[in-house]
């Protein structure tokens, strides 16, 4: 919605997403080429499953890691680090071979490719943002013909996991969390030599929320309803893609 006052947009957005439908606010005039970084989260964003939750399952762990993945999504743990250390020490012994057989099939969004290679072709850097791991999301970077990829390490000895989780460098050494996710995003723009009012940025969890508030335009995508509560921006019916019409210069 443009070109209408902002209370009014906002009552009509209201409207829209109460019947089930997807609208957002933006201002007049706004295109993609406004932007220059595009930074997303993996895990129920970009790719349509927890990863780390699947192949846990997959691996004969259960449902005890996923269990811990949706109350740490949902807010209810607020030490995102803590709650991603329980989950790899509850794998300890998984076969590193496990995550790099799930990675060459890991199963995207509806839209997920397309927006990755639009805002490619309009010049913006794409890059995965994720509390997750390198080993789930360097393939995924590889596969949507990303830029780039930000993310924790697992330890591994002997091809199986130690059950324990290292933050990369960049967010010195610490794990991914709601922080490290904004930490690195403004890394990025430093990098781009950008503010952050050039970058956008998408997620679905808790985890989420401070690089979706940080960035020039945050979208939530399927969010969390904590997260929809407070991210103006939401996508809950349509696929990623849909975010490209929200820009004059987005797919006819």
């Amino acid at each position: 919605l443009t070109g209408i006052p902002e209370s009014d947009a906002m009552n009509l957005v209201g409207l829209f997403q109460s019947s089930g439908l997807d609208a957002v606010a933006v201002p007049k005039g706004l295109r993609l080429t406004d932007f220059r970084l595009f930074a997303s989260d993996l895990d129920s964003t970009l790719a349509s499953v927890e990863t780390l939750d699947t192949v846990a399952k997959e691996s004969g762990y259960g449902d005890s890691v996923a269990k811990i993945t949706e109350a740490a999504m949902r807010g209810e743990i607020r030490d995102y680090a803590q709650s991603l250390e329980e989950r790899i020490r509850a794998i300890k012994g998984c076969p590193q071979r496990n995550f790099i057989r799930f990675s060459e099939s890991m199963p995207f969004n509806p839209g997920a490719e397309k927006l990755v290679a639009a805002c490619r072709a309009a010049g913006l850097e794409f890059h995965i943002v994720t509390g997750g791991v390198d080993e789930s999301a360097g393939p995924a970077a590889r596969r949507l013909g990303a830029d780039g990829f930000h993310c924790n390490k697992l330890e591994v000895k002997d091809g199986l996991l130690t059950g324990r989780v290292y933050g990369p460098d960049e967010n010195g050494g610490k794990i991914v969390d709601s922080d490290g996710k904004k930490r690195i995003v403004e890394g990025l723009c430093g990098k781009l030599g950008i503010g952050l009012g050039q970058a956008i940025t998408a997620g679905d969890g808790w985890n989420d929320v401070k690089m979706l508030a940080a960035a020039g335009l945050g979208a939530a995508y399927h969010a969390k309803p904590r997260v929809r509560a407070i991210v103006p921006h939401q996508v809950n019916v349509l696929g990623l893609d849909s975010i490209l019409n929200w820009f004059e210069d987005g797919p006819e």
